[in-house]
């Protein structure tokens, strides 16, 4: 069978500067099952089409290959089927147009959506005419099957296909559940080679990626799944609640890969809870000196403080790591354990950070704002609490308002108790605006915090802000410069 695996275009607000580009390694994981059997390719639309901006409103533009351009590549293809992935709800838009292009070419391609928007809402997506599946939660083995399928011709009846939904005599029907791989050795490293990997190392030296990529670089992750319960994330609707881990010899073996065929130098590991094991941590670390791997690598998806001690910092120095993330979400202890649930000691934040600056790790730091049950209070100590944080040696501070994502248990706290500002919809998720409006706060002052919040990035102290907003220029400059970053 002919299988074209597509990453679709991306909206992006406007105020987020000039797009970034990412290495869809999922959908390379995927297309290395089904290469074994089938004749496999991948389009990514948002990369090959970098250039590509077109306006949709005064807030957001659309980044990636026109539909002209994405039903030439289909026609060239000719696949018989067609999987297209949404990562994020706000990026639900493009997908359907991606696969009204496709069946616009040809109406009997097969088409299915996977990702974080289809899991958490498959009936809603089988409403689209041009949807024909959707795959639930880890998608490997589901496409596998689902493509095995329509090759044998067994196409009357998919009820025994576990982890889809399809419809049926004009109905959804949602089959039972796949259970998560546990082996995750058992998967073949991403299909790369299907990758535009040289557009990647080219794009980022125009537009360094955090400002510190601009070399030969690649994504991956050693692990899936988090067995924590923060109430915003999306994290378990793909890849469940129980943490499994690759190897270190395995995730060794594919970094290894990467420097022998790509000559790759920078390795960012997207885990969730990379270190959550701290000898395999320690044991990836080391065989990466063994093996004198010259690389640098990141965790710019975050790393748990409370995973990290001084003895792993020094291991992770010593082996490449160069910069990580780390996540307060907030500096009120009260917040993180009983309104976000994640159990973190807000001192376990703070010796982290201290011990990467001893072993020349820089730190980044994740803030949520405007919780369910936050309180302006609450920010306005959490703005203080990174600046404590600035002075620890944290260098730069990532500010986010709390986005009630579809299939998260934020999303039915603002749902159930009428806090949703407004009708949420793919479009408002996508415009990166502030949904949540509660007693506490409304929306002018949530973005009000926001706004005085990221100054921490430069530094600006309550009196210096005062001082600096006598002058419409310096914030302008300030502004500026946070966009950079």
């Amino acid at each position: 069978m002919r299988v074209c695996l597509i990453n679709p275009p991306r909206i992006q607000p406007k105020n987020w500067g000039k797009p970034n580009v990412f290495q869809p390694f999922d959908i390379a994981y995927v297309a290395a099952v089904l290469e074994s059997k089938h004749k496999v390719t991948i389009i990514d639309a948002p990369t090959e089409g970098l250039k590509n901006l077109e306006l949709i409103d005064n807030q957001r533009y659309q980044v990636g290959l026109t539909r002209n351009e994405i039903a030439e590549r289909i026609r060239a293809l000719s696949p018989d089927l067609v999987g297209i992935t949404i990562p994020f709800s706000g990026w639900s838009r493009p997908a359907f147009e991606v696969a009204s292009t496709v069946k616009s070419v040809d109406k009997d391609i097969v088409t299915w959506l996977d990702g974080q928007h289809p899991s958490a809402r498959p009936v809603e997506c089988l409403k689209h005419p041009d949807i024909d599946f959707v795959i639930i939660g880890e998608k490997e083995e589901t496409a596998s099957e689902l493509v095995e399928v329509h090759e044998q011709g067994k196409t009357d009846d998919f009820t025994d296909v576990k982890g889809i939904a399809f419809n049926k005599n004009g109905k959804p029907v949602i089959t039972e559940p796949r259970p998560l791989i546990q082996d995750l050795d058992s998967l073949p490293f991403p299909a790369r080679h299907l990758l535009p990997m040289q557009a990647y190392f080219d794009a980022v030296k125009n537009r360094p990626i955090r400002g510190v990529i601009n070399k030969p670089w690649a994504s991956m992750i050693t692990s899936r799944g988090c067995p924590y319960n923060c109430v915003y994330c999306s994290v378990h609707i793909v890849m469940g609640k129980q943490w499994r881990f690759r190897s270190p010899e395995n995730v060794v073996d594919e970094i290894e890969q990467l420097v022998n065929t790509y000559k790759v130098k920078q390795v960012d590991f997207w885990d969730d809870n990379m270190a959550l094991k701290r000898d395999r941590m320690a044991r990836i670390c080391d065989l990466i000196k063994e093996r004198n791997l010259d690389i640098e690598w990141y965790t710019p998806n975050g790393i748990r403080a409370d995973t990290l001690d001084e003895f792993l910092i020094k291991k992770m120095s010593a082996s490449g790591c160069k910069k990580i993330r780390i996540a307060p979400e907030s500096g009120v202890q009260r917040v993180v354990d009983e309104i976000i649930e994640k159990k973190q000691d807000l001192k376990a934040v703070e010796n982290a950070i201290i011990a990467c600056r001893k072993h020349g790790i820089r730190v980044g730091c994740f803030f949520v704002l405007g919780l369910v049950g936050e309180t302006k209070e609450d920010i306005e100590q959490t703005i203080k609490y990174a600046y404590k944080l600035r002075k620890l040696g944290a260098e730069i501070f990532h500010f986010s308002i709390a986005t009630p994502l579809y299939g998260t248990r934020l999303y039915e706290q603002a749902k159930n108790g009428g806090f949703l500002s407004g009708k949420i919809s793919d479009e408002a998720l996508a415009a990166a605006e502030p949904l949540i409006e509660t007693p506490e706060f409304t929306i002018q002052e949530l973005q009000d915090l926001c706004l005085r919040a990221n100054l921490v990035n430069q530094n600006i102290t309550p009196a210096k802000l005062l001082k600096a907003l006598r002058d419409p220029r310096k914030v302008a400059v300030i502004l500026l410069e946070k966009l950079k970053r």
